[in-house]
């Protein structure tokens, strides 16, 4: 789930979500996910999907960045459309989808856009109504295929719209109230699984660093970038210098923490906000064609990660 930030719209007309989706689109292609629903709302937007590789933090970046640079020019403002970084919750298998994907799909019906789900749009509830309005890149079968017959009839698709339409008349919590630490939706063996591979991580209750980690304070990323590649602090402010670390330093605050971008620039030592956008840039270009890369803004997420643990 991704929110405007200070609950900001996100989408002001159809032209802005006909873009939000065909960066959706062309995001869910490029990573191999499997987009099993989603709905777009005027400041927040929800996803069920699967990442057969890992690659959920890269392509929600990618997605949101994408997204935010077209609407900051068409509006032509600076600063941050989205809230942060995205929220993302862990579910164990298949067995949650429909109850996710109902509430997901029963959004616009519970803040009075439309009166019927499939009415709406910009979700991919009309397809799962109507087999004629499926997106080629959204999963429905997929979704379909998770049934277990508990619905009634002998038709998957037919079951599951009266599953959604009993959310009408009887419309559901969300499926993450219960969730383990807000954010882990699974039974105790599987709760158990990650707790012995994760370690304290998702002990009970959950550290603030499992989710927070130091990431949202911009000054820790700075110093974990310059522990990372050895050099000092002062040197991330020298303009004109081309090390790789500013742009990493850069790309790391724009994903992971809620600054603006007047207040990261100085910090860079850029005289000019606009400017930060060309580092991050440097970034995702070699995303694409440096794979030590990825793993070296991993290393230092990781370093953030054991020094707010060693901390709590």
């Amino acid at each position: 789930m991704a929110r405007g930030n200070g609950r900001q719209q996100i989408v002001r007309d159809d032209h802005g979500r006909e873009r939000l989706l065909e960066d959706l689109q062309r995001t869910v292609l490029r990573c191999g996910w499997e987009l099993l629903a989603f709905v777009f709302m005027e400041n927040h937007l929800h996803l069920l999907l699967k990442t057969p590789r890992p690659n959920l933090a890269r392509g929600m970046q990618q997605f949101l960045s994408s997204y935010a640079i077209w609407q900051g020019r068409r509006r032509r403002r600076v600063g941050h459309l989205f809230q942060g970084r995205y929220r993302a919750e862990l579910i164990e298998d298949e067995s949650y989808y429909w109850t996710v994907s109902r509430y997901i799909h029963l959004n616009p019906v519970r803040v009075g856009l439309v009166e019927r789900p499939d009415a709406w749009r910009w979700s991919s509830c009309p397809g799962f109504f109507k087999p004629s309005l499926r997106l080629p890149w959204v999963a429905h079968e997929a979704l379909l295929s998770a049934w277990r017959g508990e619905h009634g009839g002998t038709d998957s698709a037919r079951a599951y719209r009266r599953f959604v339409e009993a959310g009408l008349k009887s419309p559901p919590p969300s499926p993450f109230r219960k969730a383990f630490g807000g954010w882990v939706l699974g039974s105790e063996r599987f709760l158990a699984r990650l707790r012995e591979l994760s370690g304290p991580v998702l002990s009970d209750p959950p550290l603030p660093g499992a989710r927070q980690l130091a990431a949202s304070d911009p000054e820790a990323i700075l110093e974990a970038v310059c522990d990372h590649y050895g050099m000092d602090r002062s040197a991330l402010a020298r303009r004109g210098d081309p090390h790789i670390a500013r742009a990493a330093a850069a790309w790391l605050c724009r994903q992971h923490c809620e600054i603006a971008l007047h207040e990261l620039a100085p910090m860079l030592g850029l005289s000019r906000a606009d400017s930060v956008p060309n580092l991050t840039r440097r970034i995702d270009a070699g995303l694409r064609s440096h794979p030590r890369l990825a793993e070296e803004l991993e290393e230092i997420m990781a370093r953030i990660g054991r020094e707010t643990k060693n901390k709590v």
